[in-house]
């Protein structure tokens, strides 16, 4: 009701202000150079309102123009994009549920609608690579490397395209070029971490295992544990071509970062009894059998004099052995040794109590060697045999397999540094190391075999 009051009193505000102009109209003269106008003040202000009248409608037509005219308009392009989005909002909905042909058709509709969009590009490659389409799904992902926005989702795309297909070396380089684009990000860095490895480009490997420790993506003690297998993987290949001082260094390195790693020991005893330091290379692996007894310790040990008699093999396994005589190890060497000495009575006894601790299918085997040689019933021994379980050996913790030796990826899966020794054929699955898609195997000095 003010409203209404408000605009009639302003029309009788103009009325009476048009009627007291008609009966005073004034003169008005205007000079300008050599020319003159003469007109009434009334007549002026109504040239006045009819030029602000005209220039208002002037205004207000260009601002049509600009937002409401049909294609060109800014309402238009802004009703149009409305458009696209809702098209690829309904796009990713089709595509989360599982239907990727439709989800295909709503974002190339959306592509039309809408300007340059990271999440077109991202919403169709997912669509092409869930139909199978992979040529599809990399040209998406080569326009989003193309992109200042999404580069890097772009690169992830086609390194992931480049391992299915089985280009490594694409993979690896794709990665690189992630990595230069950014540093810290925790899927570039575990990628590269991996392709390095499984490339066995092991010095790079360990400076993206930097990388990955500095960022703390992972635990302290995981990280040194791979550092171990790292450094491992480099002193073979430095003893391969070789170069055993850098490879010794690398080793005591690998023993120092991951303390008990056996195959570093392993392989240090080695590698001083090739240079002929007999001393050293028998300290090592006493040393380490005071630890942690273990079967590629006594075959390291045994190639110190592989010329010896059954007799003298004996009298160095019992040195071995003396400060840890009850752990299964050593008592599975010494049944060895008296079995190949011929001392059938005096290995009866140390047998039965390795039977008792742990009865594993090679204490068994040892018992059914025993009993043919002194002529007994083996039909019981036979009959165990055949319950027996494995004893210790190495074994996948992420898929399981049980290798003959140690590598620094799993022959079946190819995770990195996942071979754990066990001592009983149960195997747990922690969580997953740093994952690889190909397998190396260090086919020289691999222990276990």
């Amino acid at each position: 009701m003010i409203r209404l009051a408000s605009w009639f009193l302003g029309i009788l505000v103009v009325a009476a202000l048009a009627a007291w102009l008609a009966d005073h109209p004034g003169a008005v003269t205007i000079r300008f150079q050599a020319f003159e106008i003469d007109t009434s003040f009334a007549a002026m202000t109504l040239g006045v309102a009819v030029i602000s009248l005209g220039a208002g409608a002037l205004v207000w037509l260009t601002g049509w123009v600009k937002r409401d005219m049909p294609i060109f308009g800014s309402n238009q392009v802004i009703k149009r994009q409305s458009r696209g989005f809702k098209l690829l909002n309904q796009s990713l909905v089709a595509l989360s549920s599982g239907d990727h042909k439709r989800a295909r058709t709503l974002v190339e509709q959306a592509e039309v609608l809408l300007p340059p969009q990271p999440m077109v590009h991202l919403i169709a490659a997912e669509a092409a690579t869930r139909a199978g389409d992979y040529t599809a799904a990399s040209k998406r992902y080569a326009e989003l490397e193309d992109t200042d926005d999404a580069r890097l989702l772009g690169l992830r795309g086609l390194l992931v395209e480049a391992r299915r297909t089985g280009h490594d070396n694409e993979a690896l380089r794709l990665a690189r070029v992630a990595f230069q684009e950014n540093r810290k990000s925790p899927w570039v860095l575990k990628t590269l971490f991996a392709l390095e490895v499984a490339a066995g480009n092991w010095r790079e490997a360990e400076t993206a295992l930097k990388k990955v420790a500095g960022e703390q993506l992972v635990e302290k003690e995981q990280v040194a544990r791979h550092y171990g297998a790292i450094l491992y993987a480099e002193a073979t290949e430095l003893k391969l071509t070789g170069e055993r001082d850098l490879a010794r260094k690398a080793l005591k390195s690998a023993i120092a970062k991951r303390p008990g790693f056996m195959p570093a020991i392993v392989s240090l005893s080695r590698l001083e009894l090739a240079e002929g330091n007999i001393r050293q290379a028998s300290k090592t692996i006493t040393e380490a059998w005071v630890k942690a007894p273990h079967p590629t310790l006594a075959a390291a040990y045994k190639e110190i004099d592989t010329a010896e008699s059954s007799v003298a093999w004996l009298k160095r396994v019992r040195t071995l052995i003396k400060s840890n005589t009850e752990h299964p190890e050593s008592r599975l060497v010494l049944v060895d040794a008296m079995m190949d000495a011929g001392e059938y009575d005096a290995v009866r006894p140390v047998l039965d109590t390795l039977l008792k601790d742990a009865p594993s299918r090679a204490a068994w085997q040892y018992k059914l060697a025993l009993v043919h040689v002194l002529g007994e019933d083996p039909d019981p021994i036979e009959t165990a045999l055949k319950h027996a379980v494995d004893g210790a050996h190495w074994h996948c913790t992420d898929c399981g397999h049980v290798p003959k030796g140690w590598s620094p990826l799993c022959p079946s899966c190819g995770t990195f540094d996942s071979l754990d020794w066990s001592a009983s054929n149960t195997v747990l699955s922690p969580a997953r190391s740093f994952e690889a898609d190909s397998t190396i195997s260090l086919l020289a000095d691999n222990p276990g075999q």
